[in-house]
């Protein structure tokens, strides 16, 4: 992605909690919103976020990536150490499902933000993107890396494609005795 010729840019939006970069991917022809994140703390200010956020995808014609600090988690195995709020978790992924984002697999660390005391964790960063994005980059993922500078551990997006060439082919020696092995290798 670090071809200058990845993303063109055609407007943007900047607040207080979000910087949106609307354009195309211009290898592969697609609309694509992008959305950096930075919430709130209080749950009514995210609240309203995650509904102007989702206000921005609904009326976006085009695939959406959604990253950043999210100051949310989606379920209690994402909190360690510190109170989970069902209700703020709730209203976290009925705006993920509502938008028809999906979350990114995580890989590494399972908490990107840490106490310095290191008592209380939490997964608050994370990849967000629609399912037609994800359509075309299938083998997608987000990497935790280790934390340095800042309470929070930066992550990732990266696309691997493994491929390991053909399938080993095994013969057995005592397949020869099988009664009928010599007439399948024939039609074979």
């Amino acid at each position: 992605m670090g071809d200058t010729n990845f993303f063109r840019k055609d407007h943007h939006i900047v607040s207080d909690n979000f910087v949106a970069l609307y354009g195309m991917c211009i290898p592969y022809k697609l609309k694509l919103l992008l959305i950096s994140v930075y919430a709130p703390q209080s749950r009514s200010s995210k609240r309203m976020l995650w509904s102007y956020l989702a206000s921005l995808i609904a009326n976006w014609n085009g695939e959406s990536l959604i990253t950043g600090d999210f100051n949310e988690v989606r379920s209690i195995e994402e909190r360690w150490g510190s109170v989970f709020n069902v209700q703020g978790a709730t209203e976290f992924n009925s705006f993920i499902s509502n938008s028809g984002l999906l979350d990114i697999q995580l890989e590494g660390y399972s908490f990107t933000w840490a106490h310095p005391s290191t008592t209380k964790m939490s997964k608050l960063d994370r990849f967000l993107m629609s399912n037609g994005l994800l359509s075309t980059f299938p083998h997608i993922s987000a990497l935790c890396l280790d934390r340095h500078l800042s309470d929070h551990r930066p992550i990732l997006l990266k696309e691997v494609i493994s491929d390991y060439g053909p399938t080993p082919f095994c013969f057995y020696h005592s397949w020869i005795d099988l009664p009928g092995f010599d007439e399948l290798v024939k039609k074979s």
